[in-house]
């Protein structure tokens, strides 16, 4: 399981994807998303299979928004890349 954290007090979204292959889009996709979103997506494939994630439009708000991505649960000892 990973998960993809934009974390900010606020809206919150996400959603589960399973599967070989999905995709993940902020609210209001391609325009810009809430103030202060709160959004966790949840990624579940097989046992032994790896977590490819590639960022076709990607931008954040400088200073302010963060993305984060775990390997399990949202625990500082599992946080891969902020």
């Amino acid at each position: 399981m990973l998960s993809g954290v934009c974390s900010f007090p606020g809206q919150n979204c996400g959603g589960l994807v399973q599967g070989p292959n999905g995709t993940i889009e902020s609210p209001g996709f391609p325009h810009g998303y809430p103030n202060y979103a709160n959004c966790t997506w949840i990624i579940i494939t097989g046992e032994r299979n790896r977590i490819q994630l590639s960022f076709h439009t990607f931008a954040l708000e400088e200073d302010f928004d963060i993305l984060s991505v775990y390997d399990g649960q949202l625990q500082q000892g599992n946080l891969k890349v902020r």
